[in-house]
């Protein structure tokens, strides 16, 4: 769940909402698309966990490496586009000697 919802007028929402139709209507489902971003954050670890008894289990600080995510797919789901990453490094070591990758990666040093 974002904070994104509550910044968004309920009237503009409805009033968009009754409109929408009338847009999409002279459009084939396959070519109306859906896209959205998201981040992953994949060197987190998770917030709660599993302890016996006198187990002493400490916290620290949750790391802010992410990649961030853009998926794409139309309506009728007969096309997906190719995800796209975007993460801090050009060149990562890990991806070295690989030839073919199921989604396209780009770099930004702010991301």
């Amino acid at each position: 769940m974002c904070g994104e919802s509550s910044s968004v007028d309920i009237n503009i929402c409805s009033k968009w909402q009754n409109s929408i139709s009338d847009l999409i209507k002279e459009y084939e489902p396959r070519n109306i698309f859906n896209t959205d971003e998201t981040g992953l954050f994949f060197k987190c670890l998770p917030e709660k966990t599993f302890t016996f008894k006198k187990e002493k289990c400490h916290g620290g600080k949750h790391s802010k490496e992410r990649l961030t995510i853009l998926l794409a797919v139309n309506m009728d789901g007969s096309e997906k586009i190719t995800p796209l990453v975007i993460g801090k490094s050009a060149k990562h070591r890990c991806f070295k000697g690989i030839n073919s990758f199921p989604a396209k990666y780009r770099s930004n040093k702010k991301a």
